[in-house]
């Protein structure tokens, strides 16, 4: 650790009242910085957080919203002036509780991940955001999202269709059509299905989505599993967060096998039940050509070097899951 995170973690604790027996750096290399706190016999996660004010109000918020109740979330710790962050050379830092555990790996530990997660959207009901926030919300944008990506879909076709000699263009237009025709699918399909009134529910409600739930963010705990890293919440349906860890095990297993998701949603609706019309719902977000999106838009938008394999790979995958969805979605 350089002396210049050492001097901040240390004179960031001063502000409550904190003298560090020791200080560790668990992650850094960004404005996002993690520090493990050893002063006496107690044990900090500090903090330094790299959304801005407003933003990060929002979820500060709603982990201390969490915690109050009594959600396996880490506390906050209060500021000596009974804040709950401190603002530090342009930056917001916050004290958390330590979380002694065995973190999740989802490929190893799926049902139980599963069950935290059920419970930490239980859990993150009648979240009221502070008036000083920007609250994050993507209730009610599905539909928006699949119609702009389907209309970037479009634009990289035309791209490609000027770099005809381009390996990975010529892979894209390949599967584009298929995969473009897949996603309109998806944008009839949530018309007509529960999605409207999910979300009314949801708003009602004011549940919270992790966005980010996994391998790193949740931990085995002898009193069940907690969940970390709150900084991304926002307001959405919980199949959000289901459709992301869907797609990543089905990604590692290298096919969609139809029991293993049931099996999958089973250990979440136990904590959870979703209802068919949900579930319906949650088939449909993991009906649509993400993987595709995904690994093209690293190409297109990230600049970044691919192998024309990786759009082919990407496209099996999905033409696998759409026989498997499209099968459940149709009831059978």
């Amino acid at each position: 650790m350089s002396s210049a995170l050492y001097d901040t973690a240390n004179t960031v604790l001063q502000y409550y009242g904190k003298k560090p027996v020791e200080i560790k750096t668990i992650q850094s290399g960004g404005i996002k910085t993690v520090w493990k706190i050893q002063a006496g016999n107690e044990t900090f996660c500090l903090k330094r957080l790299r959304q801005s004010k407003e933003k990060a109000l929002f979820s500060i918020n709603a982990q201390k919203h969490m915690a109050s109740k009594g959600a396996r979330v880490p506390g906050l710790f209060p500021t000596l002036n009974g804040e709950d962050y401190i603002e530090f050379q342009g930056h917001l830092f916050v004290l958390y509780e330590w979380i002694d555990g065995r973190n999740i790996i989802l490929s190893r530990d799926l049902k139980i991940a599963l069950e935290g997660l059920a419970r930490f959207h239980i859990d993150s009901a009648g979240y009221i955001p502070p008036a000083d926030c920007r609250t994050s919300s993507k209730l009610g944008n599905l539909g928006n999202y699949y119609k702009s990506v389907l209309k970037r879909f479009n634009e990289w076709r035309k791209i490609s269709m000027e770099r005809p000699q381009n390996a990975v263009c010529r892979a894209f237009l390949n599967e584009i059509s298929e995969m473009s025709g897949a996603g309109v699918d998806c944008v009839e399909l949530l018309e007509l299905s529960d999605y409207s009134s999910w979300v009314n529910e949801i708003s009602r409600r004011g549940n919270l989505c992790h966005q980010d739930y996994g391998d790193g963010n949740a931990l085995i705990t002898p009193d069940g599993v907690y969940v970390l890293d709150l900084d991304g919440v926002t307001f959405d349906l919980p199949s959000r967060d289901l459709r992301k860890v869907i797609i990543k095990i089905m990604s590692g297993r290298n096919r969609w096998d139809r029991e293993k998701l049931k099996k999958m949603l089973a250990w979440y609706e136990k904590i959870n039940p979703l209802g068919d019309g949900r579930r319906q719902v949650l088939y449909i977000d993991l009906l649509f050509p993400h993987e595709l999106h995904d690994t093209a838009k690293n190409y297109f938008i990230k600049g970044k070097s691919i192998k024309p394999n990786d759009i082919s790979l990407a496209c099996t995958a999905a033409r696998e899951k759409i026989k498997v969805l499209s099968a459940l979605l149709k009831g059978e």
